[in-house]
């Protein structure tokens, strides 16, 4: 039932695909939209109780490293693990994906103070997150939990797991969203 509303749809299960040109589109807006709207309306703070702007704010990049990782790496490897899983497992994985990163976002966001972040002041900056910590943003959990699945699906647990505890040190403990899911996913897919 499932595939035959996918293909109805002309989705087939390519959603992060779709979530990676979504990811580019709201990087060019933030360049004709004022910085204080597009944070308004992109930016995860936590302080307004809709349950749609921690999507939206999955979806928002407003700084060029950061959507010159995620877009790409959700284009080509959402298209790639959809050869590998098809696309009930990938459209089930897209869920989870964002089911578990809205958990984290919403447990240990800007809003608690816990968003410890030790590695953020001695590396490059790679993300769209405010520096102060009043908010985050962009497709970071969704683009890792991709990435740590592809290398999951092919073996490489010792190459993961390292990469899920640095990024846990860059991004803070709001970022797990992404590790979790691909370990679930791994664990139910694989």
């Amino acid at each position: 039932m499932l595939l035959d509303k996918l293909s109805f749809a002309g989705i087939g299960g390519h959603w992060f695909v779709l979530m990676g040109l979504a990811n580019a589109f709201a990087y060019a807006a933030s360049h004709f939209m004022s910085k204080d709207n597009y944070r308004y309306h992109f930016a995860y703070t936590g302080q307004r109780s809709s349950l749609f702007s921690a999507f939206k704010s999955m979806v928002g990049s407003d700084t060029a490293a950061n959507a010159l990782w995620t877009a790409p790496t959700l284009l080509g490897l959402g298209w790639y693990m959809h050869g590998k899983l098809g696309a009930t497992k990938m459209t089930k994985f897209f869920g989870l994906t964002l089911a578990s990163s809205y958990i984290f976002l919403s447990a240990l966001g800007p809003q608690t103070g816990l968003n410890y972040r030790p590695l953020a002041s001695f590396m490059p900056r790679f993300d769209s997150y405010a520096a102060d910590g009043s908010y985050t943003m962009g497709a970071d959990q969704v683009t890792q939990a991709l990435v740590y699945l592809t290398l999951l699906y092919h073996g490489y647990w010792a190459i993961a797991l390292p990469c899920m505890a640095f990024d846990v040190l860059y991004y803070g403990p709001s970022t797990m969203g992404g590790p979790a899911a691909a370990l679930a996913g791994a664990f139910m897919f694989l």
